[in-house]
């Protein structure tokens, strides 16, 4: 008898035909899987060249924006801290255009070449564009420009100092060869209206703007820490000279003096009390070497600076007075220290007293205690030692 393994199985002839059906049912689906995955394959670089142009566009919008800001926080001490280029009236050129004083003149082509950067384009090959607010305009410059400043633009309800645009292919009757710029022929719905409030939305097909801003949080740290630094350097420069730390100016005064903590003194010479002489030189050397930019646009309005009582006098060496030093966290021999306020955190601007200047309850009432700021948007700066 066979083994049962190895005998054959009879199939009826409805067996055998139901068999052929499931094969051909087995075929089809191969079919139509091979199908798909030749769909997927000739969708894959359709799919792929959208990702790399996308991917290409926002780091286009991201280079310009950093630039944008290096650009604002490296100018000379000739010009003004805080200085961004006027939009460029030509593209093929990339560089800034003389002034921007109307509003139409403020939009306009990225100055990529005053920038250093290359020809920055999006994943389109569509020319990047790019807006500035009024006040932070390098020509003509109007009012004065520090961290509490404000830009005039709006984008998803931040505010907005300056706008990069990425516009995508042209839509609809968009001219880009048009012979001068016309934003309509680049933005869409409210981004070319002419208005000061820009819009992020979905791609359509009625819309494909990309935009990058500069909101003050993210622009004034570095301008700030310039500002910083110079006023570290020139207060140095002073005790080198005079061997005393000038005094605190109070909030508001030029030529009061504050006990504990105020701003830098203005440079108004011999008048102000706050700015004491020595080593054979007047207090006309604080003057000395300060960047135009500083005094002018009021960045000693937004610089907190305090000072140990004994080290504002002397009879020979520095701090060689009776007193107590500053004490900063657990540090008790700080002779001075800076402040920088940060954008306004719900304080009113410019401030006439400590409270509206800083946010750290210790920071302000007025004692010779600091603490390294936990709150809102201060950073502490030791001078000496």
């Amino acid at each position: 008898m066979p083994h049962p393994l190895n005998r054959r199985i009879r199939r009826s002839p409805k067996t055998a035909r139901g068999t052929q059906k499931g094969a051909a049912f087995l075929i089809l689906v191969f079919m139509l899987g091979v199908a798909a995955a030749s769909a997927i394959v000739v969708a894959g670089p359709t799919g792929n060249a959208q990702l790399a142009a996308a991917e290409k566009t926002g780091a286009a919008l991201a280079t310009a924006r950093e630039a944008l800001m290096a650009y604002a926080a490296s100018v000379s001490d000739s010009e003004r801290l805080g200085d961004l280029p006027c939009p460029a009236t030509s593209y093929a050129s990339g560089q800034t255009a003389t002034s921007c004083n109307t509003a139409a003149s403020r939009i306009g082509y990225l100055p990529w070449k005053t920038l250093g950067l290359p020809d920055l384009r999006d994943g389109s090959g569509s020319p990047l564009l790019y807006a500035v607010s009024e006040r932070f305009k390098y020509n003509s410059r109007i009012g004065t420009l520090n961290s509490d400043t404000a830009g005039e633009f709006s984008v998803s309800g931040e505010n907005a100092i300056a706008v990069v645009f990425a516009p995508g292919p042209a839509l609809r009757t968009q001219d880009r060869n048009a012979a001068t710029f016309n934003v309509v022929n680049f933005l869409e719905l409210g981004n070319a209206d002419g208005d000061t409030t820009f819009t992020t939305a979905l791609e359509t097909d009625n819309f494909n703007d990309r935009l990058l801003w500069i909101t003050p949080r993210a622009f004034f740290p570095a301008l700030e820490t310039r500002a910083m630094r110079v006023a570290q350097e020139r207060l140095n420069h002073y005790v080198s000279v005079t061997n005393r730390y000038p005094r605190s100016n109070r909030y508001m005064n030029d030529y009061e003096c504050w006990t504990n903590g105020g701003r830098l003194p203005y440079p108004v010479g011999s008048a102000n009390p706050c700015l004491p002489g020595g080593g054979g030189v007047s207090a006309g050397s604080w003057t000395m070497a300060w960047p135009g930019w500083f005094f002018s646009n009021y960045w000693d309005y937004v610089i907190h600076y305090a000072v140990s009582p004994r080290c504002t006098a002397t009879s020979g060496a520095v701090c060689d007075q009776a007193g107590s030093f500053l004490t900063v966290d657990s540090q008790a021999n700080v002779r001075a220290l800076l402040i920088r306020q940060g954008i306004p955190n719900g304080q009113t601007r410019p401030c006439s007293t400590v409270t509206q200047c800083l946010d750290d309850v210790e920071n302000r009432n007025s004692d010779l205690v600091y603490v390294t700021p936990s709150a809102g948007n201060d950073r502490l700066t030791v001078i000496a030692p």
